[in-house]
């Protein structure tokens, strides 16, 4: 049995995804932020994560040094604060956050995910592949965002076949999903 975060239903909490374009082109990979309960500064470090400019960390910092925090949103609060850490550039803080929460849960489609984003910035390929795959492998709720980021990873590799494909199973899942449109777009016109 899985041991990821039982989901509450979406009419009683946020979205669980903070799908968002990062802001250089080299690192455009998408982003998930995990919904906590109950502690505060913890939602603070939620909405951090899931705001597309936050690279304030510090309402993290201190849920994380909250005792009262459940294991649950310690484990969330790890991964939002890696979010925020990617977009501040500070990627070996960011990897060190992921590889916590995946310590805790190592089923956690969210860190695979993101943990994949701090490779892909780091120019870690073929690992950034790795973590995005397994994130699929673990139920993302969002998965058409793994597959966007395979594709840019591929297409960081200069391997647009790869690429395409990836981009393409993106739209199978969720054929509204503009940046997967637009990438193939681009990949389409390129081979012409």
């Amino acid at each position: 049995m899985k041991r990821g975060f039982e989901r509450a239903p979406s009419s009683k909490i946020r979205s669980l995804l903070a799908a968002l374009a990062a802001l250089s082109p080299v690192a455009a990979s998408a982003q998930m932020a995990v919904t906590t309960f109950g502690a505060t500064d913890a939602q603070l470090c939620y909405e951090a994560a899931r705001d597309d400019f936050s690279q304030d960390s510090s309402a993290c910092d201190a849920a994380l040094k909250s005792q009262a925090m459940s294991g649950r949103d310690r484990i969330a609060t790890y991964v939002n604060r890696g979010v925020v850490l990617n977009r501040a550039g500070s990627l070996d803080d960011a990897l060190a956050d992921f590889n916590r929460a995946l310590e805790e849960d190592e089923d956690l489609a969210e860190a695979f995910l993101n943990r994949g984003n701090t490779y892909f910035l780091m120019r870690r390929y073929d690992d950034a592949i790795a973590d995005y795959e397994a994130s699929l492998s673990f139920d993302l709720p969002k998965a058409h965002v793994a597959w966007y980021n395979i594709g840019l990873a591929h297409e960081a590799k200069k391997d647009a076949v790869k690429a395409r494909e990836a981009y393409r199973m993106a739209l199978e899942i969720n054929p509204d999903f503009g940046p997967a449109r637009k990438k193939l777009g681009i990949s389409q016109q390129a081979d012409d």
